[in-house]
């Protein structure tokens, strides 16, 4: 006996519909194991499971994760030291610098700051050997001959607006992950020189330069910074001044507040 079209009709839709719900049914298994999957990555990080089972994975393999930035940077007052090298300036002349810095962190990519450095002097090599000559000709010249004019800075405060546009993490020797910025500067402030046998002369300079800085840890920082300064000084009495630039090189320990 035919089965009746009604019967065959009934049939032909309870299977659609059986297959729909199964359709939508492993539909929404699918999506909710893609949630779930991207949730966890989202969240790799932040998981130290995950972080472990990846490691049981691959043994062999060192693996940190770098996260977001572990050293809160907004409204951090810095406070520094500062040990460093100057090139440039009197030719005559060798110049390092002591100092200390300043820097108040409005957030992570801006802070103004204030620089100090007083300078050692010391003649060069070329130096020494001008004045021995300038002073040999003296003695054979009874006092008429002028000694030699060498200019050297005394000290230097700025005021400074820094820029970090880059961030990052260094991984030390697996031991320890620090962040890092890399940053640019600039500021006007005013530098004192001393010409031999003349009072010291203070100008205004202009500074412009870059750097890197690492934070350690919540309260323990340090920079690395190079910086252009011009300025003006005088090496004779009735002369007018002339231009003098330096580069200076420093280093720099400090704490966060």
């Amino acid at each position: 006996m035919k089965p009746s079209k009604t019967f065959v009709l009934a049939s032909s839709l309870i299977a659609a519909a059986a297959f729909a719900a199964f359709t939508s049914l492993s539909l929404i298994a699918q999506t909710a194991h893609a949630d779930n999957l991207s949730n966890e990555l989202d969240s790799l990080g932040g998981s130290p499971a995950l972080v472990q089972e990846a490691r049981d994975l691959e043994p062999d393999n060192q693996m940190a994760v770098v996260e977001n930035r572990a050293v809160n940077l907004n409204w951090r007052l810095e406070l520094g030291i500062d040990m460093g090298l100057v090139g440039g300036g009197d030719s005559y002349v060798n110049t390092q610098a002591l100092g200390a810095n300043a820097d108040l962190h409005i957030d992570p990519h801006w802070s103004f700051g204030v620089r100090y450095l007083s300078y050692n002097n010391t003649l060069t090599a070329q130096g020494q050997q001008v004045f021995q000559q300038a002073e040999s000709s003296q003695a054979i010249n009874g006092g008429g001959a002028s000694t030699a004019a060498v200019s050297y800075p005394l000290d230097t405060t700025l005021g400074v607006v820094s820029f970090y546009p880059i961030y990052g993490k260094l991984n030390l020797f697996n031991e320890a992950i620090t962040q890092f910025d890399l940053y640019v500067l600039g500021g006007a402030g005013q530098t004192t020189s001393q010409a031999n046998g003349l009072s010291p002369y203070t100008s205004t300079t202009w500074t412009a330069g870059g750097g890197v800085g690492f934070w350690w840890t919540q309260h323990f920082a340090s920079r690395l910074e190079v910086r252009y300064q011009s300025y003006q000084d005088k090496i004779l009495a009735d002369a007018t001044t002339r231009s003098e630039s330096d580069v200076v090189t420093m280093f720099s320990l400090g704490i966060l507040l």
